[in-house]
């Protein structure tokens, strides 16, 4: 019987010091990533999955970088989206920073019409806006070209904007509150 104790020399791998830098340095902008895309309770083990392969591709890529990470957090995050459905629950959208911000109306608009556009929409606006990616992060993030990005930044903004023009309409048909004077109030 051997009394062997690996020292902490063989079980490093050479890159260590440099991923724990690089952990520390983006753990926060990836943890409010998936959380504004999952639900709490899904949050750590998406986050602890994005970094599990981060850290097992870390020595394959020439540059890591945060739009790198948020790249894999984005197949994370759309993995556990699979598996929620699977299971048939709901996911909503959640911001801290936004539903702290602004009035309850506005961010509930928001949120209604963030869930009507398409995923992929979404997405591309969150990125920008809630991530504050400038376009070459996100196009590296989408696989895509600035070219693209831009493009569909555009499309996504006048979908968006569109989708929140047409809940008003019908909001204020049917005699929505904002439409009452103080005295029907």
């Amino acid at each position: 019987m051997s009394n062997f104790t690996p020292t902490s020399q063989s079980t490093e791998h050479p890159f260590n010091g440099r991923f724990e830098e690089f952990y520390r340095r983006n753990y926060l902008a990836v943890s409010r990533y998936v959380a504004r895309r999952l639900p709490f309770e899904d949050h750590d083990g998406v986050v602890a999955s994005t970094f599990v392969v981060a850290w097992r591709k870390f020595d394959q890529v020439e540059n890591p970088s945060l739009p790198w990470l948020y790249r894999i957090a984005r197949y994370e995050v759309a993995h556990e989206y699979r598996r929620n459905r699977r299971d048939s629950r709901s996911i909503t959208l959640r911001d801290q920073a936004v539903t702290d911000t602004y009035a309850f109306e506005d961010t509930a608009d928001v949120s209604l019409a963030f869930n009507q556009l398409s995923e992929d929409d979404a997405e591309l606006l969150r990125l920008v806006h809630w991530e504050r990616l400038d376009r070459s992060e996100v196009a590296e993030i989408l696989g895509c070209s600035v070219n693209t990005v831009n493009v569909r930044y555009h499309r996504a903004l006048r979908r968006l904007s569109s989708t929140l023009h047409r809940n008003s309409s019908v909001s204020s048909d049917v005699g929505a509150p904002s439409e009452l004077n103080k005295e029907q109030l």
